[in-house]
């Protein structure tokens, strides 16, 4: 029989019934990123091969593989790194247990707890970078949703400066952790947001795609964000919970 026009349709299946889709676990994310990174690594070998001649000048050769690297981790990684984010929106001290297994930091816990992602990309020059941390709110220790940290590398690469920006605090009363009740600097992970100019003798190597001469520790501590921790981040935080859990009292025996 027919059903009559003013009849409504059939109601589609509750997702109370079926129940909603179920997001991927963090394990998955991982094993999909360690697989991704090693496509990356044949593919960009493969990319380096062909292209190299055809691109004579190393500026040049330089720009050319940094698009494609971007390209790639926008299409592959950066889906995967989105998914990781809402995984662990669920696991509050995801960010702060990856960063204390990296032997980064032991300070401002609670603060840290409000770190929902840590993000990288390289400034227009192609030779820096930036991190971008952001950060859950409401939030009682400062206004900001996020905060960033840029090293700026310009001039030739044979003489290479290097200034590391950081975003301003915009801290809550009574709440910077980078000083005491009455005022004092005192050791804080903000302290990593400081803006600081060096004078270092430095240069830059394209072909290696790294910074050469006596580089500033804060420097060294945002690659190991950019390079360790951001891309491995649920490896450290799996790394530090089975750490935890070994019952070891840290005692010699």
């Amino acid at each position: 029989m027919m059903t009559s026009p003013t009849t409504p349709p059939p109601e589609k299946p509750s997702s109370l019934t079926y129940g909603a889709p179920r997001s991927p676990s963090i394990s998955k994310i991982w094993a999909d990123i360690i697989k991704e990174e090693d496509i990356f690594i044949e593919e960009r070998n493969e990319w380096v091969a062909y292209h190299r001649d055809l691109y004579p000048n190393k500026n040049e050769f330089f720009v050319e593989r940094c698009s494609w690297e971007t390209k790639f981790n926008e299409d592959h990684l950066q889906p995967l790194y989105k998914m990781r984010c809402d995984v662990a929106k669920g696991i509050s001290d995801f960010w702060h247990t990856a960063m204390i297994a990296n032997k980064m930091l032991q300070h401002d816990k609670e603060a840290l707890y409000l770190l929902n992602d840590i993000k990288s990309r390289r400034t227009s020059n192609l030779k820096g970078f930036e991190l971008k941390f952001t950060f859950d709110t409401p939030n009682p220790y400062f206004k900001n949703n996020f905060l960033t940290k840029t090293y700026e590398l310009a001039g030739d690469n044979e003489s290479i400066s290097l200034k590391a920006i950081g975003k301003e605090i915009d801290w809550c009363p009574s709440k910077n952790l980078s000083q005491t009740v009455t005022g004092k600097s005192r050791e804080s992970f903000f302290n990593f947001f400081d803006t600081v100019t060096y004078h270092n003798r430095l240069s830059f190597d394209e072909e290696a795609d790294e910074l050469k001469g006596k580089i500033p520790m804060d420097y060294v501590i945002g690659t190991i964000f950019r390079d360790k921790i951001i891309p491995h981040a649920i490896s450290w935080y799996k790394f530090s919970e089975e750490d935890d859990s070994d019952g070891s009292d840290g005692s010699d025996m």
